[in-house]
């Protein structure tokens, strides 16, 4: 900020008011001397002002009055008495049809009228503030300079152009929530009442009213009292509304059509911007339900964002916590052989809870390749990929890019870093081979993509709007993607392709959704990767026929059927390449995947290339059958193509029951609660592999067969 010049010694009168406060504050950090006057405080009365008042108003550079019509009106010709000649005056008010007539007959002054259009508690920053000059000089321009330095946007009008406008603004927006609130409070019998079936527009009309509400009734009353224009605002709304009315009950639907069409007339190239807005607002109002007593953790109000992560915790319900107690879940184990584990405790059990479904983790190469980098490497190097890099970086991507068909692949250390370092940049437009229009882009995050991707949404609502939808919704995806091409914005879908607790996304019908709209795909195939496809290369790319559609994004996992450690981002060329490596925050500031890792990745890329990973495939999927069969064909996921098997239960007491009997066996499973799967239910995960024996299916089974799953 550049400071204050001329306007070295500021007097504020009525400086203890809000608006006042606003401007003394950011005076004094400006740099300039502040001195307030304020009745309220026993500090001077403008309109009869003492000698120790009268001497500040003779040496001010600038005099502001933050105070009601009447005094303004009152005290202006008293400081017209006093005031030095080439001092700035300035006011704050409302109205200006009343007091710019009295500005301009100050002479030998610099006189400027402004109206902060937000309330003082917002701050400057990204508000407006009307200015209408009345003496143009210097120091008008260096006030309204520090106004836009301190983050608002200024706007200058005349003083009847102002009127008329804070009359559409102002007058009207209040009067119509007022009008709102009145009607409601007539139609039903308390907010408690329609809240739980509010809408996104209803619940942010509630929060507008509540903001009244809740504010001062003299400032709205002198909203609405003092604007010349008022009269005539409130008929044209009673007017508006009266129209809709006479359309709806003549029964004349392209009279109603007419209208809304001269509304987006109205709007012009406005109408996009605007209708993104509204879908941002939207995305930030509190949910239903989100009231709480007082104190607790699920406490909103109507003017406060809902913290989806308050909300998840105060609903989440004790079973974890005793899962974990109980020794359900939470397992440690001094050791491993197949399929079998050794805890710590003492015991061994059978565990269906690791997610290498190929078992390639014990594989003699993998393990080779570990310990020959430790003897050669130690256990790390400790560097950025683009400072210095061990020769298993190069060589891990370039597996890559055979079992890809020739595609890019960028290892990270995990695939939560490769959402962060990729989707910015592709948000961005950074990333050569994915355009985004000139509007920017918007995030759709479909309900079940996997958490890592989630709890990027405030992230990406820096880049552009993110909102959920829910494949399993009809018309939820058709709806998302029409708001977006409303706002001229590339719509950037983040799906998953396996789902880590069940079923398989139809990545390909997303994708045909997509095209028209000229939007991008994302995949997280995390649970996909190695399954699936001659080389390995997953659901997804396998889906899409052996190959990258040409906007689509597949993020994959090192960690889990591929048998290493990491992830990978999936992009069809060096260019793109080339940003990720300079731009993808994780790859820049973070380290490499850990040396003997790194080594065994490439262990096992090599047996993704030579035809190994295909024939444990076969076993994979012959584990699926057979468990399937053993189990009726009733659990999640049978019949699918994927590893994951899951018996489901309408409570959670069952599931816990289950897992606990399981364990008594000495059967190990993922037991899956709120918010990991529906809220008040309960999952008993099976992760299947290739190293499974038919006799560990069997022993799943026969205890499934007591239990009520769905």
């Amino acid at each position: 900020m550049s400071g204050v010049r001329s306007l070295r010694r500021c007097l504020v009168l009525g400086g203890a008011g809000a608006v006042g406060g606003l401007f003394a504050r950011a005076l004094r950090e400006a740099g300039a001397e502040v001195v307030v006057a304020d009745p309220a405080t026993g500090c001077g009365d403008a309109t009869a002002p003492d000698a120790a008042l009268r001497a500040e108003i003779s040496t001010a550079d600038l005099v502001l009055l933050a105070v009601p019509e009447r005094v303004a009106l009152a005290a202006l010709p008293v400081l017209a008495e006093h005031v030095r000649p080439g001092a700035l005056v300035a006011d704050t008010l409302s109205v200006k049809s009343a007091v710019a007539p009295v500005l301009t007959g100050l002479r030998e002054v610099e006189a400027v009228s402004l109206n902060p259009m937000f309330a003082p508690s917002l701050g400057f920053a990204g508000e407006s503030v009307a200015a209408v000059v009345v003496h143009d000089g210097p120091k008008v321009t260096e006030l309204l300079a520090l106004v836009g330095e301190w983050g608002a946007h200024v706007v200058r009008l005349s003083a009847a152009d102002h009127d008329r406008l804070a009359a559409a603004t102002q007058v009207l927006t209040h009067a119509a929530v007022l009008g709102f609130g009145l009607a409601l409070a007539g139609l039903t019998d308390g907010v408690g009442e329609v809240a739980p079936l509010a809408t996104p527009p209803h619940r942010t009309l509630l929060a507008l009213l509540a903001r009244i509400a809740a504010g001062t009734p003299e400032v709205y009353w002198d909203v609405q009292a003092a604007n010349p224009r008022g009269p005539a605002t409130r008929s044209a709304l009673a007017d508006g509304l009266r129209h809709v009315a006479d359309l709806v009950d003549r029964g004349d639907e392209a009279g109603f059509g007419a209208a809304l069409a001269r509304l987006r007339d109205y709007f012009g190239p406005e109408l996009s911007p605007h209708a993104e807005h509204c879908a941002q607002l939207f995305g930030s109002t509190p949910h239903r339900g989100s009231t709480a007593k007082r104190g607790s953790m699920t406490q909103q109000t109507a003017t406060q964002t809902a913290n989806w992560v308050e909300s998840r915790i105060s609903r989440t319900s004790d079973s974890l916590d005793r899962a974990f107690e109980q020794g359900l879940t939470g397992h440690t184990i001094t050791a491993r052989r197949g399929k079998r584990v050794w805890l710590a405790e003492g015991g061994e059990a059978l565990e269906f809870v690791s997610c290498s479904y190929l078992g390639l983790e014990e594989h003699p190469a993998l393990i080779e390749a570990a310990e020959d980098a430790l003897r050669r490497f130690g256990v790390h190097f400790s560097s950025s990929r683009n400072r210095m890099r061990p020769h298993y970086l190069p060589e891990l991507e370039d597996l890559l890019g055979t079992v890809y068909r020739g595609n890019r692949a960028v290892a990270f250390t995990s695939v939560g870093t490769v959402h962060l370092g990729v989707l910015p940049l592709l948000g961005s437009g950074a990333l050569p081979s994915y355009p985004i229009a000139p509007a920017g882009a918007a995030f759709l995050v479909e309900k079940t993509a996997h958490s890592s991707m989630q709890i990027l949404r405030g992230l990406l609502g820096q880049i552009g709007p993110a909102r959920r939808f829910d494949l399993e919704e009809p018309g939820s995806m058709e709806t998302a993607l029409r708001e977006v091409a409303a706002t001229g914005r590339t719509p950037i879908a983040l799906v998953d392709g396996v789902g880590s607790m069940g079923g398989l996304i139809d990545v390909a019908g997303v994708l045909e959704a997509l095209r028209p709209h000229g939007g991008h795909l994302y995949v997280d195939d995390a649970h996909g990767i190695s399954i699936a496809g001659p080389l390995g290369a997953g659901y997804a790319f396998d889906t899409f026929g052996d190959r990258l559609p040409d906007n689509v994004v597949i993020a994959g996992s090192l960690s889990k059927a591929f048998g290493g450690s990491g992830g990978f981002a999936l992009v069809p060329g060096e260019a793109d390449v080339r940003v990720l490596r300079k731009f993808a925050n994780p790859l820049v500031f973070g380290h490499s995947i850990m040396l003997p890792l790194l080594a065994a990745n490439v262990a096992a890329a090599r047996l993704h290339v030579d035809g190994e990973v295909a024939r444990l495939q076969e076993r994979l999927w012959r584990n699926a059958a057979d468990f399937d069969e053993l189990t009726g064909g009733r659990l999640v996921n049978a019949g699918l193509r994927s590893p994951v098997r899951g018996a489901h239960f309408a409570t959670e007491a069952e599931a816990f029951a289950t897992t606990a009997a399981l364990k008594d066996a000495g059967v190990l499973i993922l037991p899956a609660f709120f918010p990991t799967v529906a809220k008040g239910t309960g999952l008993v995960r099976f992760a299947l592999s290739a190293l499974h024996e038919r006799a560990d299916l069997e022993t799943a089974a026969k205890i499934l067969e007591g239990t009520r799953y769905a």
